[in-house]
């Protein structure tokens, strides 16, 4: 088993019992693991992984930022029902000029690489590093 792997389990047993995460009703219902990916994120040159799974919260996206000791987990999304994940390559991503009042869609910059969660059919939106954290950008409705 890839060591990544091992890392990421242990870190969703530990977020799960420090945040709650693992049973809001303590009945005893799991995680539900819906996908993953494994990027350089925030161009440190190090893998980081974007993990989207199900709670009984909905579904989060956790992305686990590689440090000198470990990871750093951040909780990037939450309760965006039906939605699916992908990680791509790109220096550029442009908001959506879809919906009311807006004009034209605001154009930003990415590390090299950022996450989607789509929703067939429907609405996208990208998480991006910006030094600050992760930035939500619509790019599609």
């Amino acid at each position: 088993m890839k060591k990544w792997i091992v890392h990421a389990c242990w870190i969703i047993i530990f977020i799960c019992f420090s945040s709650n995460s693992f049973s809001e009703t303590e009945d005893g219902i799991p995680l539900k693991y819906i996908s993953s990916c494994e990027l350089d994120f925030n161009n440190d040159s190090e893998a980081d992984i974007a993990l989207l799974i199900e709670t009984t919260k909905g579904r989060e996206l956790i992305v686990l930022m590689k440090t000198a000791t470990g990871y750093n987990a951040f909780v990037v999304s939450r309760g965006k029902p039906n939605m699916y994940l992908s990680c791509h390559f790109g220096k550029t991503i442009k908001e959506t000029s879809a919906g009311k009042g807006k004009k034209e869609g605001k154009v930003y910059k990415t590390p090299g690489s950022y996450i989607q969660l789509t929703q067939p059919e429907g609405s996208s939106v990208v998480y991006f590093w910006n030094d600050e954290g992760f930035k939500e950008v619509w790019t599609s409705d």
